[in-house]
This record gives structure tokens, sequence and C-alpha cells, in this order.
């Protein structure tokens, strides 16, 4: 194996690996008791999701309830905790995941992976402050504040940079073997649901997430496949050194 051929494999084990922690940490979140919203918040829609994709004074109510109460300040309390989270650890997590795949990508398709790379540095920035909007409004919870209107600039410019990153991926694939074309297309799937869920966010709000992890799972899949072609390698160059 080449010294360029195990930086490769570095990249994707590093990108296999942080994707794994993403799917584990995933699981044990599905495993949580669902928060339940304050107000009409549909049963499919993740809270914090819709507080995310919230854009009125009743988006707000429908997530926190119409006045203070025992239930709002939970759910404060809640979508707090969550931000801490998504801040210290899902954010950096993802961020790795993604840029270490395009990284590793960059032997296929310098272009289109150097591209995911940008909007992945993009969505990592803008999911920050996303954050810092979100943290600052939980303790008025006020539609009319500075916070509340910098909000979907962040959140559309974070999920849209996802969206893009997926679409430079399924170039990536569509310019390689047939056989790559299922995943071109799961890409091009991930796109397509994220944008739609932008652009209406009652309807498609709760879809958005799977959007994103389709693309996601994708790139696990060829991070890993990646990983065990640089193992084959590693494997048969030291056969053939000991031939030799």
């Amino acid at each position: 194996m080449t010294s360029g051929q195990a930086s490769v494999q570095r990249l994707f084990l590093v990108s296999a690996a942080t994707g794994l922690a993403i799917l584990v940490f995933t699981a044990i979140t599905m495993m949580q008791p669902p928060a339940r919203a304050c107000g009409a918040l549909a049963g499919n829609y993740a809270p914090i999701v819709a507080f995310e994709l919230a854009r009125s004074a009743a988006d707000l109510q429908a997530i926190f309830g119409a006045t203070a109460s025992e239930c709002r300040s939970e759910m404060i309390v809640r979508m707090d905790a969550i931000n801490w989270i998504d801040v210290l650890a899902f954010i950096p997590l993802y961020g790795a995941f993604m840029s270490a795949y395009f990284s590793g990508m960059r032997t296929r398709q310098p272009g289109a992976a150097r591209a995911g790379a940008g909007f992945t540095a993009l969505a990592v920035c803008a999911d920050y402050l996303e954050n810092l909007c979100l943290m600052q409004l939980t303790p008025m919870l006020d539609a009319g504040s500075i916070w509340f209107a910098l909000l979907p600039w962040a959140t559309g410019l974070k999920w849209l940079a996802l969206a893009a990153a997926a679409a430079s991926a399924s170039l990536i694939y569509m310019r390689g073997a047939p056989r790559n074309y299922v995943a071109a297309a799961l890409c091009l799937v991930s796109l397509l649901v994220t944008i739609a869920a932008i652009a209406a966010p009652a309807q498609l709000g709760p879809w958005i997430s799977a959007g994103v992890g389709t693309s996601w799972c994708v790139f696990l899949v060829s991070a890993s496949f990646g990983v065990v072609r640089g193992l084959g390698a590693s494997t048969d160059s030291r056969s053939l050194a000991r031939r030799k």
C-alpha cells in the first residue's frame, strides 16, 4: 500500500468511526421517552426540529404552549439540554464524519469532493449560529427578537448546505461505475427531501432529518467499504513483500 492509499484509508476510518458514533448517538436518543409538546404540534414532529424550523409566534406556541406553565418550563430545559449536546458532541461528530468522507473521496472526483467538504464546513458554522439563536430564544420565547429573525437564515443555510453536500456526493457517484448509481439516486433523494422540508416546514418538517440521514447512510457505507478495501490492499502488499 502506498502512502497515499494509507492516507485515504485513515480518512475513511475516521469517517466510518464517527459515522458509527452518530448511529449509536441516534439510537440512544430514540430510546429516550419522546418529548411531548405543550401545544398543538403534530405527534410525528420532533419538538427540537420544529423549534429549528419555527417561523412565527404560532409555531413557538405549538411547541411551548401559549402561556407560562410547568410544561413550558420543562420544554425549555429540554431544548437547552439538546442544544448543548448538539454544540459539544453532535456537530463536531458529523463535521468530522462528513469532512473525512469527502477528503477520502478526493481521489475519485476532486472537484465534487472539495465542494462537499466546503458545504460541510458551511453547515457546521451555520449550525453553531442556529444553536446560538435557539439558546438566546428560550429565556423569553420572543417572536419579535433579533434572534428569531436570524433563526430562519441560520437554519436554512445549515440544511441547504447539508443538501448541497448530498448533491456533491451524488455527482461523485454518478461519475463512477454504474453500480454506484443507486448511491447517487439516494443522495439526490436526500437533496430533494431536505429542500422540500425547508420550503414547507409545517407539512414536511418532520421528514427533514430522514432526508439528510439518507445521504449520511450512503457516506457511512462508502467509508466502511473504503476501510475494507484499504485493509485488503495492505494485506496484499505484505504478502507480496514476503514473497520477495
